[in-house]
């Protein structure tokens, strides 16, 4: 059976989610399996949510660890640092790779309001993540997303062709009604070809099937922003309603792009 993976994820606590079902709002490794177990998805990349941001997401991040160790590759540790932290930040970064396991660096650009032009933050992370061989997925709060868009982060990937960077969310702008992405996505892409996109909060099946024709299958992952957006919505969308795609090729986004980006089983 192929792999089904999630690429965009969250754990933690957030008053958001209790008003979407989960109890107390907070989501623990055992409730997110189960979350995985309901929607047919093997794993899925995890961070914790914005509102750890209080004890720099080390709670959350140990609780990750933690589940990492009880539900081995299915909850797949993404590590979210605060680049202001600066020294704490990467040996944050260097202790969660190297220690414990988790298999890529989260730069969410809302957490300490910066954005992606402030190289002097994001610099020393993203080198310090190409050094330990894992990929960096860059983010932000769509109400933030110009501080984040596709152009800035196929810059950093230019600079940094041996890293692979993940421009989270398809970009954004257009699909959820701020500007850009469409009209910068795919040149972004194009220009920098160590980037990939991943479909959290994307529900447009034709924005989605329209970049995989621009820039191939292999670039795209799926993502749901899940718990935020319902986990299983990007499977059912990719798999059943992505008609321009050949199985194999539904399957490769499905999770085959990211196994391999992860250097995970497939």
């Amino acid at each position: 059976m192929p792999v089904i993976l999630d690429a965009h994820s969250y754990m933690g606590s957030d008053l958001q989610w209790a008003q979407l079902g989960i109890r107390s709002g907070r989501l623990d490794a055992d409730a997110f399996v189960r979350m995985l177990d309901g929607a047919g998805i093997d794993g899925a990349l995890v961070a914790p949510s914005g509102t750890g941001i209080a004890d720099d997401f080390k709670g959350d991040l140990d609780r990750i660890a933690d589940g990492m160790k009880r539900h081995p590759g299915r909850v797949i540790g993404l590590c979210r640092v605060r680049p202001r932290k600066r020294l704490a930040a990467l040996a944050s970064l260097k202790l969660r790779v190297a220690d414990q396991g988790f298999k890529a660096l989260l730069l969410h650009t809302s957490d300490d309001e910066y954005t992606l032009k402030d190289r002097a933050l994001v610099d020393p992370l993203v080198e310090a993540a190409g050094n330990l061989g894992i990929p960096v997925i860059l983010d932000a709060e769509d109400q933030s997303w110009a501080s984040c868009l596709p152009s800035m982060v196929a810059d950093i990937a230019v600079d940094f062709p041996t890293t692979t960077f993940v421009i989270a969310r398809m970009g954004f702008g257009g699909v959820n009604g701020w500007p850009g992405s469409p009209q910068e996505l795919v040149p972004a892409m194009k220009r920098a070809p160590n980037t990939v996109t991943e479909t959290g909060s994307v529900f447009l099946s034709k924005f989605i099937q329209d970049t995989i024709e621009a820039v191939g299958v292999e670039r795209v992952l799926m993502g749901s922003n899940a718990p935020y957006m319902p986990i299983e919505l990007p499977k059912v969308m990719i798999l059943k309603h992505l008609n321009k795609l050949g199985q194999r090729e539904k399957e490769m986004v499905a999770g085959g792009n990211l196994a391999r980006l992860l250097n995970l089983p497939s």
